[in-house]
């Protein structure tokens, strides 16, 4: 239980600074006038996709550590990871064709929101507390 609580607080702390960040994004369009309904929908797109792909991560590797601790087998636990990282990234570009194919969202304001997580992933592990209750980590 403890690790889902671990992996929603993640969750929470990722969700709120790409949230901020894609405000921000929103914001830029509309003081140059080119905040549409298509870039909204491409931010929102973009935001899901980006913390959908987050949580998924996270989980993977959290089941693959237990399952390594449990069964001794890191190597296996390795291999696991990897295959999502690349099921996850297939899907995403899947999932971004078919919405740009469409058209129904503008492609760069889909996609910023992949960066911002990224971004925002860095900046909350940067100011995060270590479990001793000790000092940011640095």
């Amino acid at each position: 239980m403890q690790k889902y609580r671990q992996i929603a607080q993640q969750m929470l702390r990722l969700s709120l600074a790409t949230v901020a960040c894609v405000a921000a994004m929103l914001g830029v369009y509309a003081l140059l006038g080119a905040c549409n309904r298509q870039v909204v929908l491409g931010a929102v797109a973009g935001l899901a996709l980006a913390l959908g792909n987050f949580f998924f991560l996270s989980v993977t590797v959290s089941n693959a550590l237990d399952r390594a601790a449990r069964d001794g087998e890191p190597r296996r636990a390795q291999l696991s990871i990897q295959l999502s990282g690349t099921v996850r990234l297939v899907v995403l570009v899947l999932i971004y064709v078919a919405l740009f194919r469409a058209g129904l969202c503008d492609p760069v304001a889909a996609l910023l929101p992949l960066i911002f997580a990224q971004i925002a992933i860095k900046f909350v592990e940067f100011f995060r507390k270590d479990d001793k209750g000790g000092d940011a980590a640095l």
